[in-house]
């Protein structure tokens, strides 16, 4: 059975030596087998991909992954050499949460950053949104 993850990573375009470094992980034992996190922020050299023509002011790098182990990846990402760690946001989306979940590096940990109207079943638990019109997503 299928336990799909969306992984997208959001941080500086300072941050040239930590995309280097994201970009040589190896996906096995970051627990993002088989093709790791791939950068979507940027189709040409300098980062375009819409919009300005002067590019990306911020790396994007994302996947899916099935049986993803959220904890050892913040693991792995924590220890990337960050510049600027407080500017860095960690988006999952498991396919049964109701919105993607924000984390952020604080004091070069992970906290997840509390979103409005949502609840997390437990520890590691599913997203649910308190207000969803449909009732889909509403916590029992």
């Amino acid at each position: 059975m299928s336990d799909c993850t969306d992984v997208i990573l959001l941080f500086s375009y300072l941050e040239d030596a930590v995309m280097e470094e994201i970009a040589r992980l190896d996906p096995v034992l970051t627990g993002l087998h088989p093709r790791g996190l791939k950068r979507v922020s940027g189709d040409e050299q300098l980062g375009h991909w819409g919009g300005n023509p002067r590019g990306a002011e911020c790396h994007v790098v994302a996947g899916t992954f099935n049986h993803l182990d959220a904890e050892k990846l913040r693991a792995t990402l924590r220890t990337l050499p960050w510049k600027c760690p407080h500017a860095v946001q960690l988006l999952l989306h498991n396919e049964n949460d109701a919105a993607f979940g924000m984390w952020m590096l604080l004091d070069r940990d992970w906290a997840e950053v509390p979103l409005p109207r949502t609840v997390r079943d437990g520890a590691g638990g599913h997203l649910r949104r308190m207000d969803c019109p449909d009732g889909e997503y509403l916590q029992p």
